[in-house]
């Protein structure tokens, strides 16, 4: 970065730390909407990356910036400034239909060129050349032989899919959205976590723990640079932050310079891996998997304490090889300097509260940065004067403005991928070179994500890397119960570790400048610290119980396992466990370590055998050896710091076995589906209650299984959302108004069990438009959901009937719903039972009319997924049982009575009296008895949220049972 000239500086960073105060704002009290922010955020953080970078090192300027820098900050600045000025029109136009016009093509291209040249200063040239070549790719696709091949792409289709294609990615896409609302939140939280003194908190306590110890130097840059990570989320800023002090300390006292940048430089990757914070991408993995921040916390702590385990024990193996040293005295910090600052950890607790309370991430990195500031003003060392509140935003800004561009060309390069088909491709690749073995796909997929990371930073890697392997993880390893939170994952830690892998390695190239050394040398102690990067990363597929899932016992003895492989493969490589170490030894323990962390092709008690053998067999000789006595005490410490954690945080983590229902018995609630907010489905009240149709179902399946309808934990999806939660392991049941079909059945790893309302899509209007039915909408604006079946609708509808329309999308139906009443649509489509929920919910119902006509068939069903048949029979037999309940007089008042005294032998049956139904599929007999009590029948639930007793007042038509002229109707239960 160019040292400016005063004024200069000044004025570029008051400017970025202006907007850094607004993102802050933004955060507390509600962002603009999507365009608006995106393109804002782009067109503010863009242009400074020019003046503050040189084109061309030790060639440019590096005291001002040239003519041809302005030039470069302007031009960047005018296709967002466009796109921020007709954020409606974007919202509005449809994409690939409506004119991407000359200008559009113009702004298009400027804002690509601009976006690579800024990425090529300021970021990585790797990532420019990426981003170039997957244009390139589109341009010359079509002459490409084999699963290359695409059609042809007009210039046009190529810069609209690059740049405005908001809703599926481009630059304005949703990754974009996420690093300018949530991640730039917590961005400002690390920032002002540094102004306030607690990186000196953090060092001054790795000091004070291991400074005393053999290695001291190294152990307390282990220490110092995991908590430093937590709030930098930079493993390049944690080495040249921490480094500085480490690195010098750790060559003085004998460690090799290249070694001494090896330990910094994995301890400072590390720090993207250690809740509470994390890095960038993990905020990108909660947005586009909808798993709630604080689930993945959880599962990566017991990891994160792994990886940093290993290398403490790899530090001290070393140290005690070549005879390292403690700290001076002098030279470590007392407790009470300590002390001193321990107040600045109450903002860090609170975060962690509030996103473990599932409060948004944004919102609570929001509080938490205010509690710093305030936190900060209990004593005059840490008091946080206007002066570093000043520089915690501007260094905020200095943080946002690389990560935007490089987040901003991530998106283009999901977009191109998309379009081309070479997610699908590419994934068929590597798929069809697994030959259907899931541990070779997971071995290349590792591969490709160091490969990724070897050009371009961690989250654009993580990002590319999952849109192509997260699908193929998930369908080899469906056998196995691999989950969208475990493939992610699986993807997130090869991302980060390959900034310390070689021959590329950006954070051991940082060290190895601090410490004089050879970045290669430096990027290959790095990998060998880092070991357990590879070992956890692999665990979260193959022992979910590093994940706290399971109990306690399965916890632990997964702990274990990881450990044990750890301390052999860490101490084979550094030739010494207690004392030095011959080549076979070292060579036994390796292989030994090796087997225990990826032998999964065995049983895991074999494995586990086979590192007490070894482990315990040459430690026990080495102990008959030796009296010296202070690494066993060591080690021992360290595993019972390891494996109390578990013990500690079985009554926060989620429980998940095997099947789908020894996992909901497990923890004890059953993970709902439903929608974000759907007035007669699934909403909740002013009481918080989740009422509707759906919510009914849910509690009538919970009652069932849990005996409870109480049980049920509320997860609100959106279209885009739902199938990836449910296929991924995040619910267990999907009730949400959703539409059976074929693909949605074979493709989405999804099974839908009972067909439980018949509907059809329609249209809503104002009373006043004059408009009496369809034909009349010819040129109108419809406001629609995206990813729904009611696009696909709308559009075989049109051409069936020569009508135009224009579709305003939006991501939930209570967006398209807010846009329909205040005008900005003049119809709104939907199913026409949600239509009906909508108009009752408006203060004038009368002021709206449901046009007559239906243009699809709409089934409902509920879904789960594949693969478990016993949970697919118990929740289809639960809808069923609420229609032949319906059928045979069976309500929520009477159901109690006829099971002790009714003599119908169907009745009998379905309430558990007679027969064994409740036993053939793992549950009591009241099973069905406990559904229709909690709930009534499904006519009952039908009048209270849609029929004669709810304000919507739908009639029954297509609804009705099947004797009574209608469509439902249930299979003999018996």
């Amino acid at each position: 970065m160019r040292e400016l000239p005063f004024w200069l500086r000044t004025s570029i960073f008051g400017w970025l730390a202006f907007w850094a105060a607004v993102h802050l704002y933004w955060g507390g009290f509600g962002f603009p909407e999507p365009i608006t922010i995106r393109s804002l955020h782009l067109l503010v953080f863009t242009p400074p990356l020019f003046l503050l970078y040189p084109a061309f090192p030790g060639r440019s300027p590096e005291h001002r910036p040239s003519v041809a820098d302005w030039a470069w900050a302007i031009a960047s600045a005018v296709p967002h400034f466009w796109v921020f000025l007709h954020a409606d029109a974007v919202n509005d136009r449809m994409e690939y239909v409506d004119p991407f016009t000359p200008l559009m093509m113009g702004l298009a291209i400027l804002c690509m060129v601009t976006m690579l040249e800024a990425i090529r200063r300021a970021v990585e040239p790797g990532l420019a050349w990426m981003t170039a070549g997957c244009l390139l790719y589109m341009f010359i696709g079509h002459w490409l032989p084999g699963v290359l091949n695409t059609r042809v792409f007009t210039t046009a289709e190529i810069m609209e899919a690059a740049w405005l294609v908001p809703t599926a990615g481009g630059v304005y896409g949703p990754l974009t959205g996420i690093v300018a609302t949530t991640i730039a939140v917590f961005i400002l939280f690390g920032a002002f976590m540094q102004g306030s003194g607690t990186g000196r908190l953090f060092a001054n306590f790795g000091a004070a723990v291991a400074g005393r110890y053999t290695g001291g130097p190294a152990k307390v840059a282990v220490v110092s640079s995991g908590l430093f990570g937590t709030m930098s989320g930079s493993s390049v800023s944690n080495v040249i932050t921490t480094g500085a002090m480490t690195i010098p300390l750790m060559v003085r006292i004998g460690y090799k310079p290249a070694v001494a940048a090896g330990i910094e430089s994995a301890a400072s990757v590390g720090g993207a891996l250690m809740p509470p914070v994390m890095g960038a991408a993990a905020f990108v993995m909660a947005e586009i998997t909808n798993i709630p921040y604080g689930d993945i916390l959880v599962a990566a702590a017991i990891g994160a304490v792994l990886y940093y385990f290993a290398i403490l024990a790899a530090v001290h193996f070393e140290a005690k090889r070549i005879g390292v040293q403690p700290m001076a005295l002098q030279d470590i910090p007392t407790w009470r300097e300590v002390l001193a600052d321990v107040h600045l950890v109450l903002p860090i607790a609170l975060l962690v509260y509030l996103m473990m309370e599932r409060w948004s991430g944004n919102y609570a990195a929001f509080c938490a940065t205010l509690a710093m500031v305030a936190v900060s003003l209990l004593r005059k060392r840490t008091r946080m004067g206007w002066r570093q509140v000043f520089e915690a935003l501007t260094n905020a800004g200095l943080t946002m403005a690389p990560l935007a561009v490089a987040i901003a060309a991530s998106g283009v390069v999901v977009s191109v991928l998309t379009a081309t088909g070479m997610v699908v491709a590419f994934g068929g690749i590597i798929k069809e070179f697994a030959g259907g073995n899931f541990g070779l796909l997971a071995l290349m997929l590792c591969l490709t994500v160091l490969v990724l990371g070897l050009g371009i930073p961690t989250t654009p890697s993580y990002i590319i890397a999952a849109a192509i392997g997260v699908p193929q993880l998930l369908e080899l390893g469906r056998p196995l119960g691999i989950d969208l939170l475990q493939a992610n994952l699986f993807i997130f830690y090869f991302a980060v570790i390959a900034d310390a892998t070689p021959p590329v390695a950006a954070s051991a190239f940082a060290a190895a400048a601090i410490a004089k050394a050879s970045p290669t040398i430096a990027s290959l102690h790095a990998s060998r610290f880092g070991i357990a990067g590879f070992t956890v990363g692999f665990a979260f597929l193959y022992d979910p119980g590093i994940m706290l899932r399971g109990g306690a016992f399965a916890i632990g003895y997964a702990v274990l396992i990881q450990v044990m492989a750890l301390l052999l493969i860490t101490s084979a490589y550094a030739g010494y466990l207690m004392r030095p170490l011959g080549p076979m030894v070292r060579i036994v323990l390796g292989t030994a370590g090796l087997l225990a962390a990826f032998g999964h092709f065995m049983p895991d008690i074999a494995r586990f055998g086979i590192a007490v053998v070894v482990l315990g067999g040459i430690g026990a000789v080495q102990l008959l050896l030796t009296r010296k006595e202070t690494m066993i005490r060591t080690t021992a410490l360290l595993l019972g710091l390891v494996l109390a954690v578990p013990a500690l945080a079985q009554n926060v983590a989620p429980q998940q076995p095997g099947t789908t229902l020894s996992a909901i018995r497990a923890r004890g609630v059953l993970d709902c589906g439903v929608s974000t907010g759907d007035p007669a489905w699934s909403q909740p009240d002013s009481q918080g209650v989740w009422q509707g149709m759906d919510a009914d179902i849910c509690r009538a399946v919970a009652a069932a299984v849990l005996g409870d309808p109480g049980k049920v934990a509320w997860h609100p999806l959106t279209g885009q959302t739902r199938f990836a939660a449910l296929s991924g392991g995040q619910i267990d049941v999907l009730s949400r108004t959703t539409t059976w079909t074929f693909l949605r059945d074979a493709v989405n790893g999804l099974n839908f069990t009972a067909p439980y309302f018949m509907d059809g899509q329609g249209f809503l209007v104002k009373a006043d438009s004059g408009i009496e039915h369809a034909s009349q909408l010819d040129g109108a604006s419809i406001c629609i959901v995206a990813a729904s079946t009611h696009e696909l609708n709308m559009q075989d509808w049109a051409r069936a009937t020569n009508l135009r329309f224009q579709p305003v999308v939006f991501a939930d139906k209570n967006e398209a719903r807010i846009a329909y009443e205040s005008g900005r649509c003049d119809a709104y489509t939907a199913d026409s039972s949600q239509l009906a929920a909508v108009r009752a919910a408006f203060t004038n119902p009368a002021a709206h009319r449901l046009l007559p006509e239906r243009i699809s068939k709409e089934p409902y069903a509920v879904a789960v997924r594949q693969g478990d048949d016993q949970w697919f029979d118990i929740v289809r037999f639960v809808v069923f049982g609420l229609i032949e309940a319906e059928e045979l007089g069976v309500t929520r008042e009477n159901a109690a009575q006829l099971a002790a005294s009714s003599d119908r032998p169907a009745v009998q049956r379905l309430l558990g009296r007679t027969g064994d139904l409740g036993p053939a599929v793992g549950l009591d007999r009241a099973w069905l008895l406990n559904a229709i009590k909690a709930v009534g029948n499904y006519g009952e639930i039908y009048d209270r949220h849609l029929g004669a007793h709810s304000q919507v007042g739908l009639p029954r038509g297509p609804n009705a049972l099947w004797n009574a002229g209608g469509l439902l109707w249930s299979p003999p239960i018996r």
